[in-house]
């Protein structure tokens, strides 16, 4: 009698057995998560469902991997990329489009496990020299504008006059443009000034493994310290955008024209509803993810490609990097997501705190070349 009274009180209630996750793979011991120390043990939804969601470093340098695993091989015996490099998976959930795995407890990665094998990149004549593996060398000359300044609009400004085709009637920073004349460019370009610029940058968007999906929905904090974890750094814009556009200060990295065939743009889709990052550890958020997501693997757009051999650095993700101005955020998005917004070298979005989170944000690691 009691217990179908309580039957009946829990369906008046619209309460349900809450969903357990698939159990994931956890690493030995206990790992130190951005909310603090994660338990070996998978810990149950309801529990997760509580999981502070602040923007503390993503894994403490107890677990940072040796810098040689950074290499971009893919995952043996199906072990996730980032289990590989030392970061904790910490559920798995099975959906109905991808696997999703919550590394770390806050961020999240579609597993590649059910998808076709990628066909080999062409070969690439791109410089590694003096970089960890799987690393590029961005070396050359970066566009600063009239007056030396690497701060401003102007280099932004000036490559607009060039633009043949207008997507849209703002012709400013946040216009659109879908076709550039290379020789109005250039002449504009001969009145710029530059800077010498050298850096190693990750091939691939983080975890830079080809044929991975990249990790997503992570704060600008979280993704310093996936690059820490690493024995990298986050790159500044300026690098981010010498080696997206070459010392050409190409618009696409792939050319002049806009091409959607390219790089993953323009794709109209709908995101997940207003609830699905809040918290963002939740079976909720991983349905939410399932339903969104449009992103491609590393390496899936073989045309993506800059002149120094990065892929993806338009579409895809918007891709975290540092600020080198003295107002503003520290923090800046860059590249442009797989939906219809800018997708050019050089414009970016400053509008964003040290707590946003995207389902289609992620980024991508810098270093230093090491010394002859």
């Amino acid at each position: 009698m009691r217990f179908g009274v309580m039957c009946l009180f829990l369906v008046a209630c619209g309460c349900s057995k809450p969903e357990r996750p698939t159990a994931g793979s956890q690493g030995s011991g206990t790992a130190h998560g951005p909310g603090g120390p994660v338990s070996s043990g998978a810990p149950s939804v309801s529990a997760s469902a509580s999981l502070p969601t602040s923007s503390a470093p993503a894994a403490a340098a107890s677990s940072a991997p040796s810098a040689a695993a950074s290499a971009t091989a893919p995952p043996s015996a199906g072990k996730p990329i980032l289990e590989a490099l030392g970061f904790q998976i910490t559920q798995r959930y099975e959906r109905k489009r991808f696997t999703w795995f919550q590394v770390e407890r806050l961020n999240w990665q579609a597993s590649s496990g059910k998808e076709p094998p990628l066909p080999p990149l062409p070969p690439t004549k791109a410089r590694t020299e003096g970089c960890p593996p799987g690393m590029l060398r961005v070396r050359g000359e970066f566009l600063l504008d009239a007056k030396g300044r690497d701060d401003t609009d102007e280099v932004q400004l000036a490559q607009n006059k060039a633009c043949k085709t207008w997507r849209t009637r703002d012709h400013g920073v946040n216009g659109l443009c879908d076709e550039f004349d290379r020789d109005s460019w250039l002449e504009s370009k001969a009145k710029l000034e530059t800077r010498a610029v050298d850096v190693c940058i990750d091939r691939f968007e983080f975890p830079n493994s080809f044929g991975e999906f990249p990790l997503v929905v992570t704060t600008f904090a979280e993704a310093e310290s996936y690059c820490k974890g690493v024995h990298k750094r986050l790159c500044d814009e300026n690098e981010w955008t010498l080696a997206c556009e070459g010392e050409e200060g190409i618009p696409y990295p792939y050319g002049y024209s806009r091409d959607k065939q390219a790089c993953n743009i323009d794709v109209l889709a709908p995101g997940p509803d207003k609830d699905t990052f809040r918290p963002r550890t939740t079976a909720h958020t991983a349905r939410g993810l399932d339903f969104a997501w449009q992103g491609k693997r590393s390496g899936e757009s073989p045309r993506c490609v800059s002149p120094f051999g990065v892929y993806d650095m338009t579409g895809n993700v918007d891709e975290w990097t540092r600020s080198v101005r003295r107002y503003g955020y520290r923090m800046i998005l860059k590249g442009g997501h797989w939906g219809p917004a800018r997708q050019r070298c050089r414009p970016q979005t400053r509008g964003h705190g040290p707590h946003y989170v995207r389902y289609d944000q992620g980024f991508r690691c810098c270093s230093d070349p090491a010394p002859k």
